[in-house]
């Protein structure tokens, strides 16, 4: 089963890559001992192979991943404010804790007769 992940607002878009400014709850999961105030200014820039096939990248919009070449490991480099180069990063952090659960089995109904006691 797959699934798509949002990791934040495109901000660049090329022909090989896509650009996403992050928020701080993802780059807790990418660089935990970072520590910022406010909004952090990182940028995660990825591959367009790991780019969701379903909702593909559009500036300014939400950028999704597809979960599967997520957790699969692939190239990615992370820029945070004040730096001035990219560093490669392991975006399968993303996905960790991410599997998808099994759908619940559904409960039997009960009949009418149940709820008043008569058979």
């Amino acid at each position: 089963m797959s699934f798509d992940i949002a990791i934040g607002r495109c901000v660049e878009l090329g022909e090989r890559f896509a650009v996403a400014r992050l928020d701080g709850a993802l780059l807790r999961k990418l660089r935990p001992a970072y520590a910022f105030v406010g909004q952090p200014g990182a940028r995660l820039r990825v591959p367009l192979s790991v780019c969701s096939t379903r909702r593909p990248p559009v500036m300014d919009q939400e950028l999704f991943l597809d979960y599967a070449k997520v957790a699969g490991g692939a190239e990615a480099s992370l820029i945070l404010l004040g730096q001035d180069d990219y560093t490669d990063t392991d975006i399968r952090l993303i996905a960790s804790g991410m599997e998808p659960l099994p759908r619940p089995a559904p409960e039997p109904k009960q009949r009418f007769s149940d709820w008043t006691g008569r058979r």
